[in-house]
């Protein structure tokens, strides 16, 4: 006899979590609640940063006895944080990087209660963009928006592709009223900063932008006869931009020779940089055309 669909789909998402059993804990913090996380690489494991409540005395939760963990480091922008345990019996998920999601994809969220018991839900991927930055200046790499629920103790949690991928982990904190799934290539730059530095470099120049027209007489002067420009807004003192010579006032043409589009668009071209990267500005003062160079510098 045939199965039915719901049959099919019932057993496959069974599957799927069962597939993850080793690779989805629960946290002990300190808080009211645990949060879950993800092991990403052998003695690595991710979680939210906004649900840890200690830097001590972390427990993972699996099935038996609770294990010791310890923090390696964390970022507040990305919400992320990363712990060390030494066992055997973990296994490191299958990353996703790289995989495009759309609008309406199945997903499951996987995390692990208290107690050491799975926990799951199902729903479908709401929205996908391209590179987002948090409210508080993080460089998400790419936006995905996935219309699930999350119980208590699923902070961390796993989204789950059919093939048994993980697409990233869910938090709460990084979006009003919505979850934001923090993406597998972001989970990776992060992991490795930290496990390289101790922390994630934060790429800045030290200069604020508005976007302005530029008047029709006027967009001769300017290469490619761009239609609009970049005013700057504040420079700080000591920053890469103030040592190169910004001055308030200045209109910004091009970064990197490129004409500017916007500034959220510099924005991303700058967190795609690294530190110590060579960065050229073309600028346009009292009517004459100034280049300037400076090095990315690392905020800390």
């Amino acid at each position: 006899m045939e199965k039915s669909l719901w049959t099919q789909l019932s057993s496959s998402f069974a599957d799927t979590i069962a597939a993850l059993e080793n690779s989805i804990v629960a946290i002990d913090s300190g808080g009211r609640s645990t949060s879950s996380g993800v092991v990403w690489r052998p003695g690595v494991i991710v979680t939210t940063h906004h649900s840890l409540r200690l830097r001590e005395g972390i427990k993972i939760i699996l099935a038996g006895e609770p294990l010791n963990a310890r923090l390696i480091g964390s970022d507040v922008t990305t919400d992320l944080a990363v712990l060390g345990i030494d066992s055997v019996k973990l296994t490191p998920a299958s990353s996703a990087d790289g995989v495009v999601t759309r609008a309406g994809d199945v997903v499951l969220s996987v995390g692990r209660s208290r107690l050491g018991d799975i926990s799951a839900s199902c729903g479908i991927i709401a929205r996908t963009g391209s590179a987002w930055r948090t409210w508080r200046g993080g460089a998400i790499d790419s936006l995905i928006r996935p219309d699930i629920r999350l119980y208590v103790g699923q902070s961390g949690s796993a989204l789950v592709t059919e093939q048994r991928q993980v697409l990233g982990i869910n938090s709460p904190a990084l979006a009003r009223q919505a979850v934001i799934t923090i993406p597998a290539q972001t989970i990776r730059r992060v992991v490795e900063d930290i496990l390289e530095l101790g922390h994630v470099p934060r790429p800045f120049l030290g200069l604020a932008m508005q976007p302005i027209p530029i008047p029709e007489p006027a967009r001769e002067l300017f290469p490619g006869g761009a239609d609009g420009a970049l005013l700057v807004t504040h420079v700080e003192p000591k920053a890469p931009a103030a040592l190169a010579g910004v001055m308030v006032g200045d209109l910004i043409v091009s970064f990197n020779r490129e004409p500017v589009a916007g500034v959220r668009e510099i924005l991303h071209r700058l967190l795609a940089s690294r530190i110590g990267d060579t960065i050229s500005l073309a600028v346009f003062r009292g009517g004459v055309k100034v280049d300037l160079t400076m090095s990315v510098a690392d905020r800390g």
